[in-house]
Parts: C-alpha cells; structure tokens; sequence
C-alpha cells in the first residue's frame, strides 16, 4: 500500500489543539499529503510557490493522486490570492469547492481518507470561525454538514490504518469536535 502522507518534510507542520490552528509552530505534529496538501505547503515544499502549469517533468508539481489535484486546484486560487489576481473573497469559495470535490471523491487508502477528513474538518472549521458558513443557503449547509460527517468517519478510519506516525493525531479529534460544538457545526 502506498501512503502519500509526508510526515518527515521539514519542517514539520503542527497544530495547536488549545487554538485549533492548523499553521501553529508548536502542538500536534501534521503530515502534509503529495505535493500539495497542507497549510502553506505546495509543489512539495512548506512556503512553496504553486505553479501556474506543471512542469511534468518535475516531480514537486505533479499531484500524486487525485485528492492531490483537488489540493493543486485550490493552491492554485490562493496563489492567484497572493499576486493579486483574485480578490480575498476567492479564498473562502476555494474552501468550500475543495470540501465539496474531496467529499465526492471515492477514497481507497488509508492515508488519503486521513488526511481528507482531516483537511475537510480544519477547512470546515475555519469557514465556520470567519462567518462564511453564515453566507452559505440551506442547501450548502446540507451539503457542508454532510460533507464534515463522513470527513469525521474518514478521519476515524484512516487513524486506525495508518502507520504508528498517526498517534498524535489521535488527540487531535477530540479537539476538533469541541470547536465544532463551539462554531454549532
């Protein structure tokens, strides 16, 4: 089984589990996912720069699998974000359109589905923290919460089959669910 989970890629992302904060410098270390996937981590380096077309010649920039094209994609609207081609409000539909395409992607391994309901709950719970969820019509909503209930069983799963690196992420979920009680998600 091949696990696209990258937990060795210095340096190591964490997450704060007293502020949720998936970008924290300190707390729970994160694996990124293929070349694209993780908070500021992009074309397989933290503080990458998103290519506009790939180079498939280089191996950084070819997402790995499809859940990593689905992160190029939306990599791709945050780095038109920072050279100014999009406006701010891009960033928070990026969001939601990834929730939405990784929530019908059909996952087989483990370390996708981890790391899938992982992002879909960190995005989930950013969207709710800024007041985007509040913009959102009834029939998003549905979508959203369904979306972050099967990420929660995901998540669930890919803990139980990942290798021995996924512990700390165990006292992560916890953490998650609180704040989602809090944002009344």
């Amino acid at each position: 089984m091949i696990v696209y989970l990258n937990w060795h890629a210095p340096p190591t992302l964490r997450f704060d589990p007293k502020t949720a904060d998936p970008s924290a410098t300190h707390g729970i270390p994160l694996p990124t996912y293929g070349n694209y996937g993780g908070p500021g981590y992009s074309a397989g380096t933290i503080g990458g720069t998103t290519p506009y077309a790939i180079d498939y010649s280089n191996p950084e920039e070819v997402p790995v699998t499809a859940l990593d094209a689905l992160f190029y994609e939306h990599d791709l609207v945050y780095q038109q974000y920072q050279d100014g081609l999009v406006q701010a409000t891009a960033l928070p539909e990026a969001d939601y359109n990834l929730i939405v395409s990784m929530d019908q992607l059909i996952l087989t391994d483990a370390g996708s589905m981890l790391f899938s309901g992982f992002a879909t709950i960190a995005l989930v719970g950013g969207l709710a923290k800024d007041g985007y969820l509040e913009t959102l019509n009834f029939n998003q909503l549905v979508v959203i919460g369904a979306a972050t209930q099967r990420a929660f069983i995901d998540y669930k799963a890919g803990l139980s089959e990942v290798p021995s690196d996924a512990r700390s992420l165990h006292g992560a979920l916890p953490v998650f669910q609180a704040h989602f009680l809090d944002f009344g998600v």
